[in-house]
C-alpha cells in the first residue's frame, strides 16, 4: 500500500466514522451538528488538497 493509499483510506475512515455519528444521533445540538458537518468539509477538503499536491508532485518528477 502506498503512502498515498494509505492517508486517503485513514481520510475516508475519519469521513465514515462522522457520517455515522451523525447518521445515528450523535450530535445532541444543532451547534454539535454543525460542527461535525464542518469537520466532515474539513477533511474532504484537506483530502482533495493532498491528492492534487501528490499529482504535481509526480507530473513534475516526471518531465
Amino acid at each position: 500500500m502506498t503512502l498515498w493509499e494509505e492517508i486517503t483510506k485513514e481520510l475516508d475512515k475519519q469521513v465514515e466514522d462522522l457520517k455515522n455519528l451523525l447518521a445515528y444521533g450523535g450530535s445532541s445540538s444543532y451547534d454539535e451538528y454543525r460542527q461535525v458537518v464542518g469537520r466532515i468539509e474539513g477533511l474532504e477538503l484537506a483530502k482533495e488538497n493532498i491528492q492534487n499536491i501528490v499529482k504535481i508532485r509526480v507530473y513534475e518528477e516526471e518531465q
